[in-house]
């Protein structure tokens, strides 16, 4: 009797077990047959950051192809771009406790009253010794350079980046023929000589081909007071520095140690006098990315009629255009390009308002690096001090704020993207 109850109680657990497994086979037969469209797949990925969908890419095939595709890397960035920008801060406060050659890129939020500290890298950079410069940010990508090392084309929000060979002017700024040197000149024939590089070292440009989405990174540099400057052009596809013609810069020089603007799909500069400096006869130098021709321009007319390029500043302000001149009042008014020919006035800036944060300069004209969607804050900066203010940009408010305080090192606008990803 026994046997025959344990004989039933077995066939029942066994009919039990059995039972659920077909009953997990059919869910997940049912949940088999729930199936999400791609193109819902797609907006929701979208949205993601850059390091969510960094990671995403291992989970199948498919989606590593969609998340590198042109079309979904655009439609990420316009995304991007609709949320304002961050700031890309670049210190290097810490080499003295870690790795000599690391610099820690930080990405901050614009917030309401303050700057929020969001994302931090620390990248790894062999031979750079102390002073570097960083280009403007183009579709999240920036450019970390010196006298004497190789541009390095870097994705803040992926890591990846991109080492270019020697423009002719670091070629030539490195090499000195009463020395053994490892570097050997390439057989090229220079435009127009250069009889001193070192002070013909300039700051490039960076930016893209508004018809091909092409980036491409440009070197205008002076050469001497007789000559026109000399141009070099590499377009990241190619990566091969090229000479462009710059016959029709007659005699116009830029100014020197001034990093030169993209916005609208061409690059700007400020001229100067025969040395580099400023000079009351200044002139806008625009250089068209897809045609690569340069055309040399006026200053606005809401300019002083003989500015000195001291006092101007040019910038890219919320992918415009935008020109400001400090006048001996103290004043600063700043305006941005909303077409080929009209300028729309944005605000304007008393120094001795923001002078408490600036080390009591008013000598200098400030620089707005964003606008902050969120709350309407312009955010200025003044070259080689540490603090950002934040002014109201409400026409019946005049309320300046410090906004971030600490050293830096350096800044510029940015946002995350794909850019590099393929």
């Amino acid at each position: 009797m026994k046997s025959v109850e344990k004989t039933q109680k077995n066939l029942t657990i066994k009919q039990v077990a059995l039972s659920a497994r077909k009953e997990i086979k059919r869910r997940r037969r049912e949940s088999e047959k729930i199936h999400i469209p791609n193109d819902i797949v797609e907006e929701i990925m979208v949205k993601l950051p850059v390091k969510s969908l960094m990671r995403f890419q291992t989970v199948s095939k498919h989606w590593r192809t969609l998340i590198r595709s042109r079309d979904f890397e655009e439609r990420h960035m316009a995304l991007e771009k609709s949320k304002g920008c961050k700031l890309l801060f670049v210190c290097d406060d810490d080499f003295k406790e870690r790795m000599k050659d690391t610099l820690f890129l930080k990405t901050v939020t614009l917030e309401k009253t303050s700057a929020s500290v969001g994302d931090e890298e620390a990248l790894e950079f062999e031979g750079f010794k102390n002073f570097f410069e960083i280009s403007e940010s183009c579709d999240g990508l920036v450019c970390f350079y010196d006298i004497q090392k190789a541009v390095e084309v870097i994705n803040p929000a992926t890591t990846m980046f991109i080492e270019l060979p020697l423009s002719r002017i670091q070629q030539l700024c490195i090499y000195n023929p009463n020395r053994e040197v490892e570097l050997e000149l390439e057989p090229v024939q220079d435009p127009n000589p250069v009889p001193e590089p070192i002070r013909s070292f300039c700051q490039f440009g960076f930016g893209k081909d508004s018809v091909y989405g092409r980036y491409k990174l440009v070197w205008l540099y002076n050469t001497s007071p007789t000559t026109t400057p000399t141009c070099e052009v590499l377009d990241l596809e190619v990566k091969k520095w090229r000479f462009v013609n710059t016959t029709t810069l007659d005699h116009h020089k830029i100014l020197f140690n001034e990093r030169p603007v993209f916005a609208n799909g061409s690059l700007y500069w400020l001229t100067g006098d025969e040395e580099g400096h400023p000079t009351t006869q200044t002139k806008l130098i625009v250089f068209d990315m897809h045609t690569e021709m340069f055309q040399v321009i006026p200053t606005p007319p809401f300019i002083t009629r003989e500015p000195s390029g001291g006092k101007i500043r040019i910038c890219n302000l919320d992918g415009r255009l935008c020109i400001s001149e400090l006048k001996g009042d103290c004043k600063q008014e700043f305006w941005w390009r909303v077409e080929d020919n009209t300028w729309e006035r944005i605000f304007s800036v008393d120094l001795h308002s923001t002078s408490t944060w600036f080390g009591g300069i008013t000598s200098q004209p400030l620089t707005p690096l964003t606008i902050s969607r969120v709350t309407n804050k312009v955010i200025l900066s003044l070259r080689y001090q540490d603090n950002l203010v934040a002014l109201d940009l409400d026409p019946n408010s005049s309320v300046f704020h410090l906004y971030f305080s600490g050293y830096y090192g350096l800044v510029c606008p940015y946002f995350p993207s794909f850019a590099l990803s393929h």
